[in-house]
């Protein structure tokens, strides 16, 4: 099965793709709902001298945590809380995944976990997991709009159906 490429918006800082210093990650579901990413992060995104911040490291954890919801569920969500783990340094100019699953759906919110992980093998840098909590279609900060049209991406109104 072919991956699938998920929307993505215009000024997010980690999806975003107009945002000259965000991540502009691109997501994907693949291996029946896991949501991937290539992550590569540059000298911007650093704290220590070519160590990510753990904050960026976070958002993105965070960030691949709500695509994972998002497609399982179909709607906008908002992370109520999100918990990482730091187990090895991310370092600037090191290409990694980031994998996301959600992991259990309890009516109201959604479970989901994500790792950060070198893309030549290898185990995780971080982990993360995290509670969801569904929006209302008019209660979304953000509208279709704000997504780029990309003919090879899921479009916004097929994926959030709220």
């Amino acid at each position: 099965m072919s991956a699938i490429l998920l929307p993505y918006t215009r000024g997010c800082f980690v999806c975003g793709a107009d945002n000259p210093h965000g991540l502009q990650l691109k997501f994907r579901v693949e291996n029946g709902g896991e949501v991937r990413a290539d992550f590569c992060p540059r000298k911007p995104h650093e704290g220590y001298r070519d160590i990510v911040h753990g904050g960026i490291v976070a958002s993105a954890l965070d960030e691949t945590m709500f695509w994972a919801a998002a497609y399982a569920g179909r709607k906008f969500y908002v992370s109520i809380e999100v918990d990482v783990r730091y187990h090895r340094k991310v370092e600037v100019g090191v290409n990694y995944f980031l994998i996301g699953r959600v992991t259990r759906d309890q009516r109201r919110l959604l479970l989901a976990e994500a790792e950060v992980r070198p893309a030549d093998g290898g185990e995780a840098c971080a982990t993360a997991t995290g509670k969801f909590f569904p929006l209302r279609g008019a209660e979304a900060p953000l509208s279709h709009e704000d997504f780029c049209p990309d003919p090879k991406a899921l479009s916004p109104q097929e994926l959030f159906q709220d």
